[in-house]
């Protein structure tokens, strides 16, 4: 610490224990074990709050790229953010950058309304790059097509286009029945089953 950062409030966390604990294999030698990172994917906040009128926040957070911009407001102690970072330079491409317009990014706080009353159904969003509006499509699939309470639709497992492309790799989160990844495999698709859950919230 006196000569680098360490992290350690993030390494003697016990969910980033348990994260380690699961590369450990008793039945075999581990002779390549690579480091890992307390901090990974922790460049994104969420939160939601709701009120007993009924007034509601969705909030997202996100620094992008571990420090941002890389610059410090004076005195203020924290990183501006650069979500606006994925522009294109390309005159073709769509998103290309140009004025009077935002850069597309995955920051998607989200309310849901009734549609004939206005008031508030839900709030939600979920952290993760590309994952964010994958994820909350299955969200709201999951609660208003499925009828799933909003635990329920958090909890079930989801699954992303790992980079956001038509061709690009299928991650599918842990609880996903075996014989559909088999089919998206006979299918051509390349499927990474992936441990643990992208973060979600929602009320």
């Amino acid at each position: 610490p006196d000569v680098v950062p360490v992290p350690s409030k993030g390494m003697l966390d016990p969910e980033y224990a348990a994260e380690r604990r699961k590369l450990i294999d008793p039945s075999k030698a581990s002779p390549d074990v690579e480091r890992g990172s307390p901090a990974y994917g922790s460049d994104t906040v969420s939160f939601q709050v709701v009120d007993r009128h009924g007034n509601a926040v969705s909030m997202v957070n996100s620094n992008y790229e571990g420090f941002g911009s890389g610059i410090i407001p004076k005195g203020c102690g924290f990183t501006l953010q650069n979500r606006g970072a994925n522009f294109s330079l390309n005159p073709e491409h769509p998103n290309v950058i140009a004025p009077c317009k935002r850069p597309y990014h995955t920051i998607i706080p989200a309310l849901i309304l009734h549609r004939d009353t206005q008031e508030l159904y839900g709030t939600f969003t979920n952290m993760g790059g590309f994952m964010q509006p994958q994820g909350h499509v299955q969200l709201v699939v999951n609660m208003l097509d499925y009828d799933l309470n909003p635990q329920a639709a958090i909890d079930a497992p989801r699954f992303c286009i790992a980079d956001g492309t038509a061709n690009g790799a299928v991650a599918i989160e842990e609880g996903v029945d075996p014989e559909v990844i088999q089919a998206l495999q006979d299918m051509g698709h390349h499927v990474l089953v992936k441990d643990g859950r992208k973060l979600v919230t929602g009320i």
